[in-house]
């Protein structure tokens, strides 16, 4: 158990006993107004961050029972062994790690763990998991007025046939009334059932969600790197849940009809029943929401860092782009790959099953080419455009218009927005539902710069300066990346799920793959692998692919893997 917070551990260790009023992580330790004044500039400390006693006890009883020392030697950690996936202390290191060769320091694995992938990624999936629930409370919510309202139809019916029969089916009638209500009761109570049941994972969702809005303001990196995989196996488990439940024929949709005798019809006197209830089951309508791009559901630290040399490639195939200065390309997970010709005002569409490729003219120039989901993709239309194009695949031609009234190039997908670079501009983004236009970076960007999102950061390339340039996403600069005697007109660009950024040279005619923290480097593929003035790249992160093109003629298909 973490060390106790109610009272300061300095004085503590001088068998003094004060309230403590702030919570130092780093020290893991309670503080007093005075040790607080004297840590705050102790030159071993001041560095430090802390937070009040009141906020810290806002935290989730299972952080604040986390310890951030080794439970076996009681010394703080401060490596991570990737092999085990464990935090260690050095006597850990000694005694159980000595052989381990992939031990990195804690602080790098930590470092911004509150923007990692896999922590945006349990967000989103909560929201998603809390999105479904409610849709399917809303079905059988929806579910339970139309059986009412089936019934007293039903019920309409049934009393309006009594009237032009003879007291003689007076009987009959109550028979028949009585069935039907107690049908609806017992379909009924099948349904209450189901909806007390996704009450309940209901509940759970948000108090999951409420911890992580607590230990994202709140906790330690530590902490909140710790407590993710704690949690990560329950949040794939109520997602589960979900999809078992609406596969479930309990949550089938059930509807009340009336089904007349015949023998009514004719006044037999032998008629036995008035009717009878029928039960009609039909599959749910309800729509399970999924992210669109599979591939924020790969959980994977990006703050811990891949060492380059472990990255291989091998080519798979090479492909015709049927195109003239190709500018785009984007690499879907079921092998259909797509080219933006830019001269040739088109989008070729290639298919994984060697059918005959299809393509989508366009009027204006098209540039940059993204995924939105299975069928749409958005085309930006380069220099003098002015516009980005919303087009489906399976009708081949354009659904929509946006005009940005600016040139635009690259171009990447997050969020529900579309980011692109708007040259003197900057960086914008355009809303995909509405087409409200909002500004990210007010820095005018080059010619022909593209971009890339992943997390909570943003990558674009400046051919004019020979740089890569990561920053948050209102535009704060984290790094830049510059060396020429590698890389030269850096063009398209796309990560990986560890966070390691691939940007096409285009002057080398080679590609180079950059370290999540900018500031190492690796050349990956050059003209020996069939490279000639390539221009974009696209990584698919669920199939750890990477297809690169040149500007004209081939294009080129990797796997990749980490070794």
């Amino acid at each position: 158990m973490a060390t106790n917070w109610t009272i300061c551990g300095t004085c503590d260790f001088r068998h003094i006993t004060k309230p403590s009023v702030f919570w130092c992580s780093e020290c893991d330790e309670g503080l007093c107004h005075e040790c607080t004044e004297h840590h705050s500039i102790s030159k071993a400390t001041r560095g430090h961050s802390t937070v009040s006693i009141d906020e810290y006890k806002k935290l989730p009883s299972t952080i604040l029972e986390i310890t951030q020392t080794c439970k076996d030697h009681n010394e703080k950690f401060q490596i991570y062994c990737n092999k085990h996936d464990c935090p260690c202390c050095k006597k850990c290191i000694v005694e159980t790690h000595n052989k381990c060769k992939e031990l990195i320091d804690i602080d790098d694995v930590v470092k911004d763990v509150k923007s990692s992938n896999a922590f945006v990624d349990i967000e989103h999936t909560l929201a998603e998991i809390s999105e479904n629930i409610k849709r399917i409370r809303k079905d059988r919510e929806e579910n339970l007025t139309s059986i009412k309202e089936t019934r007293e139809n039903v019920e309409s019916e049934i009393k309006m046939t009594k009237l032009k029969i003879v007291s003689y089916l007076d009987k009959l009638q109550e028979d028949i009334l009585k069935e039907l209500i107690e049908t609806e009761e017992l379909e009924s109570k099948l349904i209450h059932k189901s909806v007390t049941s996704v009450q309940q994972t209901e509940k759970d969702v948000t108090e999951y969600q409420n911890k992580i809005v607590n230990i994202k303001q709140h906790a330690s990196d530590l902490q909140a790197f710790l407590v993710i995989k704690q949690i990560e196996h329950d949040v794939e488990e109520k997602d589960k849940i979900i999809k078992a439940l609406v596969k479930n024929k309990d949550f089938n949709h059930v509807t009340l009809s009336w089904k007349i005798n015949s023998g009514v019809q004719n006044f037999l006197t032998s008629l036995a029943t008035f009717g009878k209830i029928v039960v009609e089951s039909k599959s749910s309508d309800i729509t399970i929401a999924r992210r669109k791009n599979k591939q924020a559901q790969i959980m994977v630290m990006a703050s811990v860092p891949l060492f380059l040399d472990n990255i291989e490639l091998k080519l798979k195939k090479t492909v015709s782009t049927r195109g003239n200065d190709i500018t785009g390309c984007s690499l879907f997970s079921n092998g259909k790959m797509i080219f933006s010709s830019y001269k040739d005002k088109k989008v070729v569409v290639l298919r994984n099953d060697g059918s005959k490729p299809g393509k989508i003219k366009s009027k204006f120039q098209t540039f940059d080419v993204e995924q939105i989901d299975e069928n749409l993709i958005a085309i930006t239309t380069g220099y003098e455009g002015g516009n980005i194009i919303f087009a489906d695949l399976l009708e081949r031609k354009t659904k929509k218009i946006i005009d940005v009234d600016v040139s635009n190039d690259g171009i990447a997908v997050y969020g529900g927005w579309l980011y692109f670079s708007a040259r003197k501009n900057g960086l914008m983004r355009v809303n995909i539902i509405d087409g409200s236009i909002r500004e990210v970076v007010y820095k005018p960007m080059c010619g022909c710069a593209y971009i890339a999102v992943f997390g909570n950061n943003i990558y674009f390339t400046n051919k004019s300066e020979n740089t890569v340039t990561c920053s948050d996403l209102e535009g704060n600069v984290k790094w830049i990346f510059k060396d020429e005697s590698i890389l030269s007109f850096p063009l398209g660009i796309s990560l990986d799920h560890y966070g390691n950024v691939y940007v096409v040279g285009n002057e080398f005619s080679n590609v180079v793959v950059i370290s999540p923290d900018g500031k190492r480097s690796k050349i990956i593929l050059s003209s020996a692998d069939g490279l000639d003035c390539p221009q974009v790249l696209h990584y698919n992160r669920e199939n750890n692919q990477l297809l690169v093109a040149n500007q004209n003629e081939n294009a080129f298909l990797f796997n990749v893997t980490f070794k």
